[in-house]
């Protein structure tokens, strides 16, 4: 038996044999690969038995690992298995793509310069941990990332993204223009349109200036970062139906939806400003449990999508994507009635169950940033004929398609997905790139 499991890429040996060593120092047995697999033993069996009977699990964090598939594969058994997971970053890489999608949650801690005083940290952390539940996790400062509640981009980024927008994009003001947000005010001036935008650029780069671009309001006006571009809003504008929702105001300055109230609509428009800020995201059962909801229209200044946004939404068929939209949750559309679906080229991260149980899906496009489908993706969809992963590297969880026999997969000849199909018995055809 052992105690703690060690996650790590084979080009980071070097500080896994450092983190074995004093942790074993101090009686704590660990388990690894290639040391713990015995002769003959499956690789992919060894690894997850080793998983089961541990109490933590470790993950040496360095580029190397952010990008590794069998530590991504690694990671997301741990999670399953409920495991404490105790993240160990050894340079200043931050996740991306599925990995962020599964340490968005768990707390950090930081290799220090001092090595010897950082692995002293880990065994601390370490034996609290096996002292403690099981569920216990780490306790220092949380990774930047984006998970339900977003965090704040950094002032620095914010202004580097602010000027690189302004020097390149000075016709960035056409976005409010072309929609009369400023109308009563280009009036009121008498001034030629264009130098009014121009004078609107010259008062943000003065005002983002050394400045933190929230608190940011000029002659009514506000500055907002959105999809790495910089607009501004009238303060007092709302979009229509603005009224009928509970929002929140994020770290970023932006909104995020929380609750729909508004009336019984088949047909729905999400908000893209409300109060002068830009609505970014969908919270955590947004929209569940809207039985009349039909078809609904997702502005482009959206880019997160919340666990069980849309789920139980017995009646939408139709959803018109955001073109920005980055990750989708867990369970975002489970149990509605969408049939046919393809989700934008922006999509890097879905979440557990997204339609778990669409009595009514045929038919699902998933784009190529999209390298993890997780488990119980496609459970309990009937009338499911055809999924395409355009993805050439991708993973798929052996429950994605639990209870399924009947889908044909579509995917790059030679990648993981027709790999995939053939294990599981489910009919392959190439997909062929839309050029």
């Amino acid at each position: 038996m052992h105690d703690v499991f060690i996650s790590y890429s084979h080009n980071d040996v070097s500080i896994r044999e450092a983190v074995v060593q004093k942790l074993e120092s101090a009686g704590i047995k660990c388990w690894y690969a290639p040391r713990d697999i015995q002769p003959g033993e499956e690789w992919a069996d060894a690894i997850t038995n080793g998983l089961k009977n541990c109490r933590v699990m470790i993950l040496i964090f360095t580029a190397s690992s952010n990008d590794s598939a069998q530590v991504l594969r690694e990671v997301g058994l741990g999670v399953d298995f409920k495991k404490c997971i105790i993240p160990f970053r050894c340079d200043e890489t931050v996740p991306s793509g599925s990995m962020r999608y599964y340490l968005s949650t768990l707390h950090w801690m930081d290799s220090t310069e001092d090595q010897e005083e950082s692995l002293d940290q880990l065994l601390e952390l370490t034996q609290k941990n096996l002292t403690g539940p099981k569920e216990t996790v780490p306790a220092p400062a949380p990774v930047s990332s984006k998970p339900a509640e977003k965090k704040s981009i950094s002032k620095k980024l914010i202004l580097w993204i602010a000027l690189a927008a302004l020097v390149l994009n000075i016709g960035f003001g056409i976005f409010l223009y072309s929609r009369g947000y400023f109308s009563s005010r280009r009036k009121r001036s008498g001034t030629d349109p264009n130098d009014q935008i121009q004078q609107f650029i010259e008062e943000g780069i003065s005002a983002a200036n050394g400045k933190d671009l929230r608190d940011i309001s000029l002659n009514g006006v506000k500055w907002v970062v959105v999809n790495d571009k910089l607009y501004y809003f009238s303060t007092d504008y709302n979009s229509e139906d603005a009224d009928n929702y509970l929002y929140a105001l994020m770290d970023d300055n932006t909104i995020q939806l929380n609750d729909f109230n508004g009336s019984e609509k088949a047909q729905l428009v999400v908000p893209e400003v409300i109060d002068g800020l830009p609505v970014t995201s969908i919270g955590d059962s947004c929209f569940q449990k809207d039985i009349f909801l039909e078809k609904v229209t997702i502005p482009e200044t959206v880019d997160y999508i919340g666990r069980y946004a849309f789920a139980d939404c017995t009646a939408l068929k139709e959803v018109i994507f955001s073109q920005n939209i980055i990750e989708i949750n867990e369970n975002a559309f489970a149990r509605s009635g969408v049939i046919n679906m393809r989700l934008p080229d922006t999509v890097d991260t879905i979440g557990i169950g997204l339609f778990d149980g669409c009595k009514q899906l045929e038919s699902v496009f998933l784009p190529e940033k999209i390298q993890l489908i997780p488990m119980n993706t496609f459970r309990n969809t009937p009338k499911l004929n055809s999924v395409t992963v355009a993805a050439d590297k991708v993973l798929i969880d052996i429950d994605a398609f639990k209870n399924q026999s009947g889908v044909t997969l579509v995917g790059v000849p030679g990648s993981y997905t027709e790999i995939y199909a053939n294990r599981m018995n489910l009919a392959f055809e190439p997909y062929q790139a839309q050029q």
